[in-house]
């Protein structure tokens, strides 16, 4: 609307701005393009419907005319605000529950059992470029308008510091199993974001990879979504799986269906220490346990 306004043009008048935000899901097919339900935003009720009509001819879901341009927009960022602040609460409840000695997808299992619990599952981080952005946005307008955000802010403050977190956790695993960590080598299966989709933008891996950098620690990263150039020159890029030798903990950061159905039994072989953490929740914790894996999850307690 600014770059408009400079040219001279009138809104209204010389031309309408619509807004129909971007819904669709990167990895899910079941959640594409062309099958979501779109909200169109416009001052003119006119323009606004002309274009539900449209979008119906584009996707076999739900479009609504939702009125103000503003309305479109600010339900695109309450969309990821919503996400972030439930991922939130279940990552606080995955730091808080293991000091219980409770492990948390016990509790979360046992609440999920009520009809009305919304159940969510913790991990190392949030990435990406909508969920760990657009909270930001609302934070911003929100401060503009004299109005606190306090919510908002203390979900992204607990997400944006679970790497640091899990970094810690990390090295207290390393340090019950003697290693120090000069002498560590730390595998990540997965540094995209996002289960099944090939894009670091945002992705926890960095950061989770950098605190454990500068304690010493050396981090390689398996990840057959992505290429050596998209990753970090600090990390090594280990394009075959069987060349991942001489580890001594393996992480799994994300949960491409890829690194959750691997040959554990034969990574195991090719370790040092045969030492996992699931950074998902998505493992058999027993099953691989029983293919020679001493292995810790996110939110469960570390065994004595």
């Amino acid at each position: 609307m600014p770059i408009i306004e400079e040219l001279g043009l009138v809104i209204g008048e010389d031309l309408e701005i619509a807004y129909c935000p971007e819904r669709f899901n990167p990895g899910d097919a079941a959640h594409g393009v062309r099958s979501v339900a779109r909200v169109i935003g416009c001052s003119n009720p006119d323009v606004g419907e002309s274009l539900v009509a449209l979008y119906q001819k584009l996707t076999s879901e739900d479009v609504r005319y939702v009125g103000k341009l503003e309305v479109a927009e600010a339900a695109k960022v309450i969309e990821n605000v919503q996400r972030d602040i439930n991922i939130a609460l279940v990552n606080e409840l995955a730091r808080i529950f293991p000091a219980l000695d409770v492990d948390v997808e016990d509790v979360l299992s046992a609440a999920a059992t009520k009809w009305n619990f919304h159940r969510y599952t913790p991990g190392v981080g949030v990435g990406g470029h909508c969920i760990p952005v657009d909270p930001y946005y609302m934070i911003q307008r929100a401060a503009d308008v004299g109005v606190p955000a306090g919510l908002i802010t203390a979900a992204r403050a607990v997400n944006r510091s679970m790497p640091n977190h899990v970094a810690q956790v990390l090295i207290d695993i390393l340090w019950k199993a003697g290693l120090s960590a000069e002498s560590t080598k730390v595998l990540f299966l997965g540094w995209s974001y996002k289960a099944e989709v090939g894009d670091p933008r945002e992705t926890p891996a960095e950061p989770l990879a950098e605190a454990l950098q500068n304690r010493g620690i050396q981090v390689g990263v398996f990840d057959p979504h992505l290429s050596e150039e998209s990753l970090p020159d600090s990390v090594e890029y280990i394009g075959d799986i069987n060349d991942a030798k001489g580890f001594n903990l393996a992480v799994l950061v994300t949960a491409h269906k890829v690194c959750v159905e691997l040959d554990w039994s034969a990574l195991a072989s090719n370790m040092n220490t045969a030492i996992l953490y699931d950074g998902r929740r998505v493992l058999d914790l027993e099953a691989v346990g029983a293919q020679g894996w001493e292995v810790y999850a996110v939110g469960r307690p570390l065994q004595p």
